[in-house]
């Protein structure tokens, strides 16, 4: 059984993750909404028609590409709902004058299974878009995916002064 200051440390854990994978999406989402009306009124590229830019991509892998998108994007959309009415009922618990550690537990565990949901979404629609691309644009994708994820700054960050990630972080794309 797990002690109640380990379950602590992981209600905490998982509540920052759930924050900070919720917001990277919510940006996302509203950087590609406000890149949709930029398009429309002003004729600037969304998020898209970059990528078919810096890929090259054909019109049939630009079509699956946008199919792929549009599925992802629905799919988030169902999870970040499920991740928010989970986050409600975890603040109501905790609200009530006697919360109950099952139900937190539980409530917890959820966001936990929601939070990997999205992240195997996530990790499938980059797979699927890597299998869109030809060997070329497959480097190009992977050096897309790589100053998405802002590895560089990570390790600027890192306390480790010999981490062996950075080479391998800069060989990527390679």
């Amino acid at each position: 059984m797990i002690s109640e200051k380990s379950n602590r440390i992981l209600l905490w854990f998982n509540l920052i993750l759930l924050i900070v994978i919720t917001s990277a999406v919510v940006t996302f989402i509203v950087m590609k909404s406000t890149d949709r009306r930029k398009a429309a009124d002003t004729g600037v590229i969304n998020s898209m028609d970059l990528l078919r830019n810096e890929l090259n991509l054909t019109d049939d892998q630009y079509k699956k590409a946008l199919m792929e998108n549009d599925r992802t994007v629905r799919t988030y959309n169902l999870i970040l709902d499920m991740i928010c009415e989970t986050n409600v009922s975890m603040i109501e618990e905790l609200a009530r004058e006697q919360s109950n550690p099952e139900v937190l537990d539980s409530l917890v565990n959820k966001i936990g299974v929601l939070s990997t949901s999205l992240r195997r979404h996530t990790t499938d629609y980059f797979m699927n878009l890597k299998s869109i691309c030809n060997e070329e644009q497959q480097q190009k994708l992977t050096l897309i995916f790589k100053r998405m994820m802002q590895l560089e700054e990570q390790c600027e960050v890192c306390n480790k002064k010999d981490c062996p990630r950075k080479e391998r972080i800069s060989n990527l794309g390679k």
